[in-house]
């Protein structure tokens, strides 16, 4: 929790006492629907004890955690009871004073002072505090007036903006499914304040998510081209590897960067279009020399001006590293605007028109980012790993059909399928690392020579990534017993420093590839390795949890 925000309280114990006892506690009233009778509960962020005498008179078996001994030292004078019940403790590190799992957990009035940075902490110790299927009640202000351009309020309070819609898909994410939500004017009475309370309940295992809407797109609305199941791709691919360039908006849908689809689409199309024979049509009535995709024809200008350097593979070398010659950055933008247009004139406009969907999709008065709602981009978020294996087989249907059965699907899937090699990506570190005078082995610690491996930290078999920071070096013996494997949490903050001179290491060789590659992951410029280490740590985490992936501790 914030430092300064825990100084204001503990230098204002005695006055907030006496408020809290004058008001309602405003969230008492959910204590019999979320918590079971008799349930453990355990009150972060306690203050006076106000709620946790409330829920002990209701026969609850409730402890709290304050970090104010300000406070804690009121709590205790004013209610003997909490003597023994109360500790000193706050997130995003509660989890490890507190070595035991709750029925419930009450959260109120606390996640606002936590910053934006550490949320992600906050909300997955929370979830290390919980039982299977136990429950969070979750409260926090939807609207605060008054509040600094420095976040802070005239008392020095951090609040960090909270979005509701933002803070639901966080913990869903982290395997919690919200089953209440409520929003109440301030119990104390101030004018402007308004509260939202959720009820989470931790899931015993991965439920998927309902998903009409998506489904009513991709399976009833007209098929006359691929651009809607590219579309669909590329957000998937966005939502599941580069979920924080996402923008929340205060209405709760969300702005996608254009460039980033842009940039997927080349890559899918690239395959498709880089051979004469077979023509592979992607709508319908297209074929050689007469009616074509209205992007084809520049598409396949950047393929030819590529063909002798590597194809793809080095496209995507060349798009890491920004170092397009005159004559390809030409072409880029100019393949990149024609992209925009069809993208803005075909999918985003008439996605679910034809369908009990409705449209799903616009885009911000810039042109520059896609608008899509709350609830769309959760269920990519949490489904995406499986909504694309079945993207990809539609669209291997789609164009098997525009073809009239002259293509297979199996002909378009290896296409597909196609994504740039990651042997150049991987050389390149390994070549850094190399001239380096000194190196560890990143996992364990051991000195390296000349006979090392560079470990994918996101396995390349399920990310796909080949970006520098994902890419370390390590033992050739503790590689291969890591394999495919996610490294533990308690493993990536231990090693914390060796992966961060790692990428000092990176950075200070590829200047540009680096920020452009860790920008992308974290959406933060200037570059910050702290900040980038805390998106990597919480990619691995999102991975795991809804991916069932097995994890490692060397």
């Amino acid at each position: 929790m914030d430092d300064r925000t825990v100084r204001y309280y503990d230098e204002n114990a005695g006055r907030l006492c006496a408020l809290y006892a004058s008001a309602q506690s405003g969230v008492d009233r959910y204590f019999a629907a979320a918590f079971p009778p008799g349930s453990e509960i355990l009150d972060i962020g306690c203050g006076s004890g106000r709620d946790i005498g409330i829920l002990l008179k209701e026969r609850y078996d409730a402890y709290g955690a304050e970090p104010s001994a300000g406070l804690r030292a009121l709590a205790a004078d004013r209610s003997p009871e909490l003597i023994d019940r109360v500790c000193a403790g706050a997130l995003p590190d509660l989890s490890r004073q507190i070595d035991r799992k709750f029925d419930g957990v009450l959260c109120s009035a606390v996640f606002q002072h936590i910053p934006a940075g550490q949320q992600f902490d906050a909300a997955f110790d929370i979830r290390n505090l919980l039982k299977p299927n136990g429950r969070l009640l979750l409260s926090f202000p939807k609207e605060r007036p008054g509040i600094e351009a420095t976040g802070r309020d005239e008392q020095g309070r951090l609040y960090t903006n909270l979005i509701p819609e933002e803070v639901e898909l966080l913990f869903e994410r982290l395997g919690l499914d919200r089953i209440g939500r409520w929003d109440d004017p301030d119990s104390l009475g101030r004018p402007g304040i308004l509260w939202t309370t959720m009820l989470f309940t931790l899931r015993s295992d991965q439920m998927l998510r309902p998903i009409d809407r998506i489904e009513g797109v991709l399976n009833r609305d007209r098929k006359t081209a691929t651009y809607k199941l590219a579309l669909f791709r590329a957000l998937c691919d966005i939502a599941l590897t580069r979920h924080h360039l996402a923008q929340w908006r205060p209405d709760g849908t969300v702005g996608i960067p254009m460039q980033e689809i842009i940039e997927r689409w080349i890559c899918y199309y690239w395959p498709l279009f880089e051979v004469d024979e077979p023509f592979i049509p992607q709508i319908r009535g297209e074929s050689p020399g007469r009616k074509t995709v209205a992007f084809r024809p520049l598409l396949e200008q950047l393929i030819v001006s590529f063909g002798r350097s590597g194809g793809l593979d080095a496209f995507a070398a060349t798009l890491g590293n920004g170092t397009f010659s005159p004559n390809q950055q030409t072409l880029m933008e100019r393949t990149c605007r024609k992209l925009a247009h069809v993208l803005r004139e075909g999918p985003m406009t008439h996605a679910g028109l034809s369908s009990r969907a409705g449209r799903i999709f616009d885009y911000d008065g810039a042109g520059r980012r896609l608008i899509l709602g709350g609830g769309i981009w959760r269920e990519l978020c949490l489904s995406g790993h499986w909504i694309q294996d079945a993207l990809i087989l539609r669209w291997s249907e789609l164009t098997s059909e525009i073809s009239g059965k002259t293509i297979s699907p199996s002909q378009v899937i290896d296409r597909l399928l196609r994504i740039p090699s990651p042997r150049r990506s991987i050389e390149e570190a390994r070549r850094i690392y190399l001239n380096l005078p000194s190196k560890e082995c990143v996992w364990s610690g051991a000195p390296l020579q000349r006979a090392f491996e560079v470990d994918h930290v996101l396995p390349f078999s399920l990310w796909r990534n080949n970006d520098l920071w994902n890419l370390l070096p390590a033992a050739r013996s503790v590689n291969r017993d890591k394999g495919d494997k996610l490294p533990s949490h308690s493993l990536l903050k231990k090693r914390k420093g060796a992966i961060l001179r790692c990428w000092e290491a990176l950075h200070a060789a590829s200047p540009g590839r680096f920020e452009n590659e860790a920008m992308r992951l974290t959406s933060w410029r200037p570059l910050d390795l702290s900040r980038t280490f805390d998106c990597m740590a919480e990619a691995v985490e999102i991975t795991a949890i809804q991916r069932g992936w097995e994890r490692w501790s060397h």
